[in-house]
C-alpha cells in the first residue's frame, strides 16, 4: 500500500510537469502578432524584434515566436536565414503541429540555400505529421505549393502535376486556386505543352481578378506573357506584359521592363527595344541579361563599338554575379556555423532545466515520503500505547477479581463463626462494595474504549441534533 501510494504521487507530479510544458503561448504580444501576421508582416517582424528576453522564455513561448518569426519573413518575401537557429529549437519541441510548421518553414530556408532535395525531405515530413490533422488545409496546402515548385526544378514534372492537383483540391480560397493554377501551367510549360500552359495560365489570370489580388495579377499576367512568348504569340505576349507594367507601382517596374525589350526587338523595333532595356539596367538581378541583349541589339544594327561596351558592362556584371553568389555561399557557411552552435547552446540549456526539474522533482517526492513515514509511525506509536494500556487495565482487572474473592472467602469465614465481631464484617462488606463499584467504573471505561461503544455514542448525537431539528 505505502509502495502504491508514492508511485502515485510521483505520477501525479510528472503529469503536472509534463501539462505545464504542452500548454499554447499566453504571452499577449505574441498573440497579438499572431493576428496580424496575414494582413501586416513587416509590423509583425518590427513587433517580434522589439521583444526582448526571448531566451528566458518558456519553451512553448519560444516555439510559438520562432514559427512567428519564419512565417513574417517569408510573408514579407525575406529571407529567412536569419530565423535558422530558432526553427532548430522549434523542431525540438513536443507539439507535433508546431513541428510540422517548424518543418515546413525550415525546408523552405533550404531551398534558399540551394539545397532542395533535404527542403523535400523535411516537407514529406510535415506531410506526415499533418495527417494527425485532417481538419488542417492551411499549412497542407504551402506544402503542396512548395514541393510542386521544387519537383518541378528537379525535373520530376508528374510528381510536380501530382502535387499541384492536390493543391488545388485543398484550396477554400480563390488566392490558391490562382497559385495552384499559376504552378501547374509553370509544369506544363517546362515540358514544352504550351497550349495546356496557357490554358491553365488563363485560369490563373481569372481567380487571380476574383481574388483582387494586385500581386497575384500581375505574376498570372507575367507568366501569360512568357507563354505567349514561347508561343510565338507576340502581340498577346506585348498585350500582358504591358498590362503588368501598366498596373504596377513605381517601384518594382524595372523588372519586368527586359521582357517588354525582349518583344520589341523579337518585333524588329529596336528603338523601343533599347529604351526598355536600358531601364530594366536598374534591376541588379537583370543587369547582365539586360547587357547581353543590348549588346545582340547593337551587333545587329552594326553599332559594334555600343555593343563592345555593352559586352564589356555583361562580362562586369556577370562577375559580380558570381562574386556575390560566393559571398552568400560564405555567409551560409557562416550562418550555418552560428546556426549549430546556437543549437548546442539551446540543447545544453535545455538539458541543465530538465536536470533542474529532475532534481525537484526527486526532492519533491523525496519529502513525501519522509512526510509519509512520519505519519506511519506515529499512527503506530499511538496503537502501540493504546494496547499497552489495555494490557495494564486487564492486569488491574484480573487483580481486583482475585481481591475480591479472597475477600469473599474471608467474608464466609467470618460468617461461619458465630462470635465474629460484626464491626468486621462491615467492614468487609462495604470494602467488598468499594471494590465491587471500581471494578463497575473499570469495566465501563474497558467498555468505552471499545469500536462498539464509540459507534453507538456517535448515532446517539446523531439522533439528539435530528430531534433538535424537527
Amino acid at each position: 500500500m505505502r509502495v502504491f501510494i508514492i508511485y502515485l504521487n510521483m505520477l501525479l507530479l510528472s503529469a503536472c510537469l509534463l501539462f505545464g510544458c504542452s500548454r499554447r503561448s499566453s504571452n499577449p504580444l505574441l498573440l497579438q502578432a499572431d493576428s496580424l501576421l496575414s494582413v501586416r508582416p513587416d509590423s509583425v517582424l518590427a513587433m517580434l524584434d522589439s521583444l526582448s528576453g526571448v531566451e528566458d522564455m518558456p519553451a512553448s513561448d519560444r516555439a510559438f515566436y520562432a514559427l512567428l518569426w519564419a512565417q513574417a519573413l517569408d510573408k514579407a518575401e525575406r529571407a529567412l536565414l536569419p530565423c535558422d537557429s530558432l526553427l532548430e529549437f522549434a523542431l525540438d519541441y513536443d507539439d507535433d503541429l508546431e513541428k510540422a510548421v517548424a518543418l515546413l518553414y525550415k525546408g523552405r530556408l533550404l531551398a534558399q540555400m540551394n539545397d532542395e532535395k533535404a527542403a523535400i525531405e523535411l516537407n514529406l515530413k510535415a506531410l506526415d505529421i499533418l495527417k494527425e490533422y485532417p481538419e488542417d488545409t492551411q499549412y497542407r496546402g504551402l506544402i503542396y505549393s512548395a514541393l510542386g515548385v521544387w519537383y518541378r526544378n528537379a525535373g520530376l514534372y508528374n510528381k510536380a502535376l501530382e502535387v499541384l492537383n492536390l493543391f488545388l483540391s485543398h484550396s477554400s480560397e480563390v488566392i490558391d486556386t490562382a497559385i495552384a493554377y499559376n504552378g501547374i501551367s509553370l509544369v506544363y510549360a517546362r515540358k514544352d505543352l504550351q497550349d495546356s500552359s496557357i490554358f491553365y495560365q488563363r485560369k490563373a489570370v481569372e481567380c487571380a481578378l476574383q481574388s483582387k489580388d494586385t500581386n497575384m495579377l500581375i505574376t498570372s499576367w507575367h507568366n501569360l506573357s512568357i507563354c505567349y512568348v514561347k508561343s510565338n504569340k507576340i502581340d498577346s505576349a506585348m498585350f500582358y506584359a504591358k498590362k503588368v507594367v501598366q498596373n504596377m507601382l513605381q517601384n518594382g517596374k524595372e523588372k519586368y521592363y527586359y521582357n517588354i525589350g525582349d518583344l520589341y526587338i523579337d518585333s524588329e523595333e529596336y528603338d523601343s527595344a533599347r529604351y526598355y532595356l536600358e531601364k530594366s539596367l536598374s534591376c541588379d538581378k537583370l543587369k547582365a541579361v539586360s547587357y547581353w541583349s543590348l549588346a545582340g541589339l547593337e551587333a545587329e544594327l552594326g553599332n559594334y563599338q555600343s555593343a563592345y561596351h555593352y559586352m564589356d558592362s555583361f562580362v562586369v556584371a556577370q562577375d559580380s554575379f558570381y562574386i556575390n553568389a560566393e559571398l552568400t555561399e560564405v555567409q551560409h557557411l557562416v550562418y550555418k556555423h552560428q546556426t549549430e552552435s546556437r543549437v548546442k547552446d539551446e540543447k545544453l540549456k535545455s538539458h541543465k532545466q530538465m536536470g533542474v526539474i529532475i532534481l525537484f522533482s526527486l526532492m519533491v517526492c523525496f519529502l513525501l515520503i519522509l512526510i509519509y513515514q512520519y505519519r506511519l509511525n506515529k499512527r503506530d506509536r499511538r496503537y502501540a500505547l493504546y494496547k499497552q494500556s489495555l494490557q495494564y487495565t486487564k492486569e488491574k482487572l484480573d487483580v481486583m477479581q482475585q481481591r475480591i474473592e479472597e475477600n469473599e472467602f474471608n467474608l464466609t469465614l467470618l460468617r461461619e463463626k458465630e462470635n465474629q465481631n460484626l464491626d468486621e464484617i462491615d467492614k468487609k462488606e462495604a470494602l467488598i462494595a468499594q471494590l465491587k463499584q471500581e471494578k463497575l467504573e473499570l469495566c465501563t471505561w474497558l467498555f468505552r474504549q471499545t469500536p462498539i461503544y464509540k459507534k453507538v455514542l456517535s448515532l446517539s448525537g446523531q439522533q439528539k441534533v435530528e430531534k433538535k431539528v424537527k
